[in-house]
């Protein structure tokens, strides 16, 4: 998601209105001021700019809200963005595009209910806006593997998915998207060349929150440009069983160039309880981090958030045991 400086928005709506209207002239002196004659006529009509200006305008001061919130179905807009497709149909139609860019689909808990508002936008909608305007995905645990499908089967354009039903389940959906990271509860990709997913060349983010491939190696081949690894408490050995610090060392091994490996954990119990066992087994790498939820999160919120992340966090939290 981008972000913006507190000074950004004025330079960046400044330099729209100079593309548009040329260099602004010198201001005037003060005599020239006291010289202008008195105003006798109000200005009537509707003042116009040209339709460019007057888009690139509202997409600016939904682009740059820095007062974020969280609407019915957890996008992170701008309270702006909320109100100014009110202002007519054309604005709608530039700002819409907005509320639906980020979307995190939830179990709620004040009585609203995130999927049946979203299956109504759905169907509000022609399928080409989702298609063309959703671009990151996260399903909560709960939800049920058909809504996962039926979202997938619009939703055709996302470059961020997170959901919690393996590959097997969904890989006609997303066989054909342009992921670049992906979290699923378990990857078996095909074994043959032709049939392995075009996103595989260039998923660069990946999470696994339960079950590891049975050879790391193998599965991995097939994702050349992963970088980033995220792997679920519940997917390694359970650490009263010896065995989490080489399977750890095996995906590091069959993931060379993964420069970061998250274990992400939801209790402080579990959290002590892995370092320990890890110790015991004598496993070390400097490229390894265990993600413990904050208290108020889910224990894959932090897959979806904006940055910090859980891999910022943990690139950080990294790069200061070097100092």
């Amino acid at each position: 998601m981008t972000t913006f400086s507190v000074h950004e928005p004025e330079s960046q709506v400044a330099k729209a209105l100079r593309r548009f209207s040329g260099a602004p002239p010198a201001p005037p002196t003060p005599q020239e001021v006291a010289a202008l004659p008195v105003a006798r006529e109000l200005i009537t009509g509707d003042p116009f700019l040209p339709p460019e200006l007057e888009r690139e305008i509202f997409e600016l001061a939904a682009e740059l809200e820095t007062d974020a919130v969280f609407d019915s179905w957890r996008q992170r807009v701008g309270s702006t963005v909320l109100v100014l497709p009110r202002v007519c149909r054309r604005v709608k139609s530039w700002i819409e595009p907005f509320m639906y860019r980020d979307i995190v689909l939830r179990q709620s808990f004040n009585g609203a209910d995130p999927v049946l508002r979203f299956l109504a936008a759905v169907d509000s909608h022609p399928p080409s806006f989702f298609a063309t305007h959703v671009k990151h995905l996260y399903f909560d645990p709960i939800m049920p593997l058909f809504f996962v499908q039926k979202v997938l089967s619009v939703c055709t354009g996302v470059i961020v998915l997170g959901c919690h039903h393996p590959y097997s389940s969904l890989a006609p959906l997303i066989a054909s998207l342009p992921l670049r990271r992906l979290l699923l509860a378990e990857l078996t990709l095909p074994t043959t060349p032709e049939a392995i997913p075009p996103w595989a060349a260039s998923l660069t983010h990946l999470g696994i929150s339960k079950t590891l491939p049975a050879d790391p190696r193998a599965a991995f081949a097939a994702l050349p440009a992963l970088t980033h690894l995220a792997v679920g408490y519940d997917a390694l050995p359970h650490p009263a069983m010896p065995g989490m610090g080489a399977m750890l060392a095996a995906l590091f091994s069959a993931c060379p160039g993964v420069r970061c490996l998250i274990l992400v954990t939801e209790s402080k119990t579990n959290y002590k309880w892995a370092l320990q066992r890890l110790r015991d087994d004598g496993f070390a790498d400097a490229r390894f981090y265990v993600h413990l939820r904050p208290v108020m999160d889910a224990t894959w919120d932090g897959w979806w958030r904006p940055a910090p992340d859980m891999f910022s966090e943990a690139e950080d939290h990294l790069k200061s045991r070097t100092r």
